[in-house]
């Protein structure tokens, strides 16, 4: 699989791109020694070539990482480091193969891929063979950067084509060669993408008003953005006092509708580590199911005695753009931290679906009701 840079048409896109971004000096990069060794371990000695790099924010630390993009034989990569007490640590690396490594374009003549150099067209500072396009922006609740990027994948008998990523604190929040099947892929061997800093929207085939889909971010993964679904975003967590061992605190997580209208949306917050809870005085369409109280499984169809704690809240007429706060009290009785198996449901018609499901690329765990489930700790 290779990432693929965004389309060179969106000018939006392309001022994201250039705010912010400068190449490295070389005196200003980790030595090639530590890029390799975070790159292929400790005794590689495979060859390394810079192809640019870029001095940015990646997480919630406000100091500078460095972002490189590299390239060895068939891969290339793109990695992340920060300077912690006068010395380079390698932070995340996501590395993509090509298996005929060499220049490429995308001719809209022919909606295809073509090799060599564009005409009149220079190579950008973070631009490769395989990843063509790198856009750093921030996501929404973020005060820091994620990594969008275009791929290039050459998969027989499809050929060339080109997908996007995008990486937050190293870690992948959408997958876009989920969509190689896509009737639009299949045509152009191409998936276009343009972020808007602004709206914090993210939209594959942004011209195209056929195939044109906006993806929003929930705090965990980008989830697309169809009819008739909500989006509950988490966009804080606080905890007054701070956890102490058999004390109590009170807890809020707020939630923002990022997707659409929807009558009634479930949350579901499992607590699989224990705790003592109880009603905030501020609750609105909560519900805690204590241990041995009855819940529905959806693996065995039936009702069972809850092993956990379980906070139901249901909102009604969640509309876009919208925040619902949930508030409990917690007394922690083993950890000065509290996990959180977070998931949210709704129904469309007769069926009801689910957030986080089988489709999604963040990792989940599978709550005592059996769904899959968003992890989150609080400390």
């Amino acid at each position: 699989m290779k990432p693929v840079i965004c389309s060179a048409q969106s000018i939006l896109v392309s001022i994201l791109f250039l705010v912010g971004s400068f190449h490295c000096k070389k005196s200003e990069l980790p030595s090639e020694q530590v890029m390799r060794e975070g790159l292929w371990g400790k005794d590689s000695e495979k060859p390394l070539r810079i192809l640019g790099s870029k001095q940015i924010n990646l997480d919630e630390d406000p100091s500078l990482e460095i972002l490189v993009l590299s390239q060895s034989g068939q891969s290339e990569a793109i990695s992340a480091y920060k300077k912690l007490e006068g010395e380079w640590k390698f932070l995340w690396k996501q590395e993509f193969n090509l298996m005929s490594m060499g220049e490429n374009h995308y001719e809209l003549s022919s909606l295809n891929w073509k090799s060599g150099q564009a005409p009149g067209r220079e190579r950008k500072s973070l631009e490769g063979d395989c990843i063509k396009r790198i856009v750093v922006s921030e996501l929404p609740g973020d005060g820091f950067n994620s990594v969008f990027m275009e791929v290039l994948v050459d998969e027989p008998p499809i050929g060339l084509f080109s997908v996007p990523f995008v990486y937050r604190k190293g870690s992948k929040v959408l997958d876009g060669f989920q969509l190689k099947e896509h009737p639009e892929l299949v045509r152009t061997k191409r998936i276009d993408f343009d972020y808007n800093e602004k709206e914090k929207s993210f939209r594959i085939f942004p011209t195209n008003p056929n195939y044109a889909q906006e993806f929003v971010f929930n705090g965990f993964e980008f989830i697309p953005n169809v009819p008739m679904q909500p989006v509950p975003s988490l966009v804080s967590v606080s905890v007054e006092p701070k956890f102490e061992l058999g004390k109590e605190s009170k807890v809020i997580l707020y939630f923002k509708n990022r997707g659409n209208f929807t009558s009634v949306t479930y949350l579901s917050l499992s607590f699989p580590e224990g705790g003592k809870f109880r009603f905030s005085e501020t609750s609105q369409g909560v519900k805690i199911y204590q241990i041995g109280q009855s819940v529905y499984n959806t693996v065995l169809r039936k009702l069972v005695p809850a092993e956990k704690p379980l906070l139901e809240a249901t909102k009604e007429s969640w509309s876009t753009g919208f925040k619902y706060g949930v508030s409990f009290y917690f007394i922690p009785e083993s950890k000065e931290e509290l996990k959180v198996l977070l998931r949210t449901s709704y129904r469309l018609n007769r069926d009801v679906f689910t957030i986080p499901n089988r489709d999604s690329i963040f990792k989940t765990e599978i709550d005592q009701q059996g769904f899959p489930s968003y992890p989150l700790v609080i400390k």
